[in-house]
């Protein structure tokens, strides 16, 4: 039984506080709404059907929520503000190449970070640069930790509580970006001014700012992760692959899957 219905099982236990969850299944439906919502039932039902495929009342409760399933599918549309913002994650890559001579290496690094990986949100910032993991992890602090093996560890993010400490390891092509941005602007941390890290704000606004000034678009870093995943669930993915890109930018794969744009696949 893969993870995710481990997790949503003992969670489902936890809050019921009994272990056979089939004794009372009402009971068990009703902790479910009360803790998750409406796109992850699909997830725990699923769980639930696994572990008691005797039980009938499991499975009348995935069919009476299919259409309310169907319903939130669908309505993964952008608003029209979302539609003229949009650029296809094909059109982002080339717009990185672009104009790479004639920008800074803050540009540089900003729109490798956000495309040669999964783009997270604005949480590299603050990110302490270390050469091994530290044995007691900052408060508030995420790291770039440099070495043979080189990876980002997020610490400190928003759905931290939920996921816990994600690493992603940093690609060649990254960690060559990223080595000539730190020879060009070392620090402390990846994003700083006088030894003071960015705000999460100043790191989006500058992102954004990129696309203002070389194309002329308002195109910000939560956009970029609607492109990606747009692209990305286009077609057949395996739900392996699914949750491993989902985890890096710190989504459950549910989540990831609610920030496409299904409209814009085609």
């Amino acid at each position: 039984m893969n993870r995710a219905y481990v997790s949503c099982i003992k969670k489902l236990r936890e809050l019921t506080g009994v272990e056979d969850l089939s004794v009372n299944p009402p009971a068990t439906i009703k902790a479910m709404d009360s803790h998750y919502i409406p796109t992850s039932t699909r997830v725990a039902l699923a769980a639930l059907r696994k572990v008691y495929p005797d039980e009938k009342f499991f499975q009348q409760e995935m069919v009476k929520r299919k259409a309310e399933w169907t319903k939130i599918d669908e309505n993964q549309q952008a608003t029209p503000a979302q539609e003229a913002a949009y650029i296809s994650w094909p059109n982002v890559i080339k717009f990185r190449d672009e104009y790479y001579e004639d920008m800074s290496p803050v540009q540089r690094i900003l729109l490798a970070l956000y495309t040669y990986i999964p783009p997270a949100r604005p949480d590299y910032t603050p990110m302490r640069i270390v050469a091994k993991k530290p044995r007691t992890l900052e408060e508030g602090m995420n790291y770039l930790v440099r070495g043979k093996a080189p990876y980002f560890l997020f610490h400190a993010y928003k759905t931290q509580k939920h996921f816990g400490d994600v690493t992603v390891k940093i690609p060649v092509k990254l960690r060559q970006e990223i080595d000539t941005y730190l020879g060009e602007t070392p620090g402390e941390y990846l994003f700083e001014d006088n030894g003071v890290p960015w705000t999460s704000a100043r790191l989006a606004e500058t992102f954004k700012k990129i696309f203002q000034k070389f194309h002329g678009l308002d195109f910000g870093i939560t956009m970029m992760r609607h492109s990606y995943t747009t692209m990305y669930h286009k077609g057949s993915r395996p739900i392996s692959e699914m949750k491993t890109v989902a985890k890096k930018m710190m989504h459950g794969p549910l989540q990831n899957m609610a920030y496409r744009f299904i409209k814009l696949e085609d």
